[in-house]
């Protein structure tokens, strides 16, 4: 019985990542684009809570993107450092009035400012509710029919709006996920990031796991309609889904389970409608540098699933469409959740009883050529979109392989054992990763035009 369980669930690995491997390498290529003479407005929202150390690189990447339509909204979540106090440094702050449409709840607003410096940005300043309360306070105050969400610490590519725009030219989109790089694995060069890996263990390893998890699985989950989860760090919407999806839920995954809530919509009534993944779009963002700060990041992410599968067991193949429910279930489920807890303890079982020593070896290596497999899969698509290294660096690469399969990978399964067991526990619980801040990445643009 055993035997058969472990020969299925390796079926169903190898389906999955055998899809992930190829589906990228066979329709992924960036094309040349003519972007809409046409801007769409966009309202970035930014939930911000004691982030201090890199609100400044936040701000300089929004004032070097190529766009003009834009309104930017700072929520300062009951920041008990001196954010406030930053904000004013940076943009020169006004207490001011601001149209706020009365639709979603949240915690009270105290203050309302506007940049003297920057017309187009302003600052809201509230109780603290958590980052869902956040992002559904600056919806109400929103003008603008496209909504982006952005952490804190993101950092915008200049061009990464023009992208946004193109796609949401089709008015069958309605919410988009950009692509979300490490920060710490690109050194600055004339103003502009260049990849680097001479870098830690640690931040090599998550380099890897973000370059897969979007150059491969969202690429791929994209192409069947199947995304899942569109990373807070930078997301796209339209208004209208957010407020028709009830605005954001206060749970600890409030990214996925607002994507989640709008492939309802579209599974009920929405028809027609997609979710996208646009790897052109490309923000940064800061990665734990420590082994408990990644500890403290994945625990959460784990709970946040579990929630979600419990939040949305009942709508499974009746409110989402086949795709998504089957991706959720076999993929995320059942061989990223379930079934950490047999490759862990069949090894151990294997060790032993010396039963099927033979096929778990051969097993074992398949599993290893497959994963490094698709890490040089990831390699060639994040090529084909500019991501490119020195040559060094894909030695060290390629070196490092090895290791992030048989250490790194592991290590994610007891995340995720750990994660699943301590939801039932606290399940609520926000462990917060501790930012340490970035050298400042790009310089801000003196000629940007303030008004607009």
């Amino acid at each position: 019985m055993i035997l058969t369980i472990t020969l299925f669930l390796f079926f169903l690995f190898v389906l999955f990542h055998t899809l992930y491997i190829f589906i990228p390498l066979y329709t992924s290529t960036k094309q040349s684009k003519v972007y809409p003479t046409k801007e769409k407005g966009f309202s970035i929202l930014i939930p911000s809570y004691n982030e201090t150390l890199v609100i400044e690189n936040c701000l300089n990447g929004i004032l070097n993107v190529n766009y003009k339509e834009l309104e930017i909204l700072f929520i300062n979540d009951g920041s008990t450092d001196n954010s406030l106090d930053t904000f004013d440094t940076h943009l020169m702050l006004i207490k001011t009035e601001k149209v706020k449409k009365e639709i979603l709840n949240h915690k009270q607003v105290k203050d309302v400012y506007h940049s003297e410096k920057y017309p187009y940005i302003w600052v809201i300043d509230k109780e603290n509710g958590g980052k869902a309360d956040a992002l559904n306070t600056g919806i109400n105050f929103a003008e603008n029919e496209i909504i982006i969400t952005l952490d804190a610490d993101s950092i915008l590519e200049p061009n990464s709006l023009n992208e946004m725009n193109l796609s949401f030219s089709d008015e069958s989109i309605v919410a988009a996920g950009g692509l979300v790089n490490i920060v710490q694995g690109f050194k600055r060069t004339d103003n502009k990031l260049i990849p680097h890996y001479k870098i830690s263990g640690l931040i090599r390893y998550q380099v890897i796991q973000y370059l897969t998890a979007f150059y491969l699985h969202k690429t791929t989950q994209s192409k069947f309609g199947s995304i899942t989860v569109i990373a807070g760090a930078f997301g796209a919407f339209r208004r209208s889904v957010l407020i028709q999806a009830n605005g954001y839920r206060l749970t600890v995954g409030e990214d996925m389970d607002i994507t989640l809530r709008i492939q309802e919509l579209i599974g009920k009534g929405l028809k027609g409608k997609r979710i996208v993944f646009v790897p052109e779009a490309v923000c940064y963002t800061e990665c734990p540098a420590s082994f408990k700060n990644l500890y403290k990041q994945r625990i959460r992410w784990q709970k946040a699933f579990v929630d979600c599968i419990f939040t949305y067991t009942k709508s499974f193949y009746r409110k989402m469409n086949f795709r998504v429910s089957t991706y959720l279930l076999l993929d995320s489920l059942l061989l990223g959740t379930i079934s950490a807890y047999p490759a862990l303890m069949v090894p151990i079982i294997v060790i032993i009883t010396m039963n099927n020593l033979i096929l778990s070896l051969i097993l074992l290596t398949m599993s290893i050529v497959l994963a490094i497999m698709q890490n040089i899969a990831t390699l060639i698509v994040s090529r084909r979109f500019g991501h490119f290294y020195g040559f060094r660096d894909y030695i060290s690469i390629l070196l490092f392989l090895p290791i992030e399969v048989m250490f790194f990978r592991i290590t994610g399964l007891f995340f995720v054992i750990i994660g699943t067991i301590l939801y039932f526990f606290d399940k609520d619980g926000w462990s917060r990763s501790e930012r340490i801040g970035q050298p400042i990445l790009f310089k801000p643009n003196t000629n940007v035009n303030i008004d607009r």
